[in-house]
């Protein structure tokens, strides 16, 4: 626009038009800057948000796991079929995996039961089925709970063909029989007088390894051996 044609227009309206200019460099440096430091705000909260709803789905499943493997075990210690008799009235569904006895407030890395045919999983043949803990190969500290079964004989951790049911436990002597008189845990448990025999079983779990004080889950249980004797 010429000056001529500038001077004929009205004063509010050449005010405008002489106001109208872009950015300076020095403005445009400075948006940049505040949008860089909006958005990298945001991603940062954003992240933040991912990582944490990770680390939740991730410790709902480990426990998930550790529920799931404790349920299975109460099963297959109820359907035990070993059973008091008259040559030995104190003998329990459950042994180590040589076959001994439990010594009561002792902790044990692996228990072993033999199903009765009611529970039998392996084509009708009644199983010995093994329950153990191992180094766990996600988390060094940890321990992963296994099931593995035998036709045959009591099987071991060792043994061939073992199942993992869950991981990230923070002990790797999760079973306990305690008696009226030497408990298990802490804090301590003992057996009611007169009652049937129990397992105890406690599995901490904890994604974030054996030295984490926070986020730890423990599964606790108390199973009731069915076909122990009262005392």
């Amino acid at each position: 626009m010429g000056p001529l044609a500038r001077a004929r227009l009205p004063r509010r309206l050449r005010a405008r038009v002489a106001a109208e200019c872009g950015f300076t460099l020095v403005e445009l440096i400075v948006a940049m800057v505040i949008l860089t430091i909006v958005v990298a705000s945001l991603s940062a909260v954003l992240v933040s948000a991912t990582h944490s709803a990770v680390d939740a789905n991730n410790r709902f499943q480990a426990q998930e796991q550790a529920r799931t493997g404790l349920t299975q075990l109460v099963r297959e210690l109820h359907c035990a079929g070993q059973v008091p008799s008259a040559t030995n009235p104190n003998a329990l569904p459950i042994t180590d995996t040589a076959g001994n006895a439990l010594t009561p407030g002792t902790a044990y890395n692996a228990v072993t039961v033999q199903l009765s045919s009611a529970c039998a999983t392996a084509g009708g043949v009644t199983p010995y089925v093994t329950w153990c803990t191992s180094a766990s190969a996600l988390k060094t500290g940890d321990y992963a709970l296994f099931r593995v079964t035998s036709t045959t004989s009591r099987p071991t951790c060792s043994s061939t063909g073992k199942v993992k049911w869950a991981d990230y436990l923070q002990t790797s002597t999760p079973f306990c029989l305690p008696s009226t008189t030497v408990s298990c845990g802490s804090p301590p448990v003992f057996k009611p007088s007169g009652s049937l025999p129990m397992l105890h079983v406690v599995m901490p779990v904890n994604l974030k390894g054996p030295s984490s004080t926070v986020d730890s889950y423990n599964v606790v249980d108390d199973i009731v051996l069915r076909n122990g004797a009262h005392s």
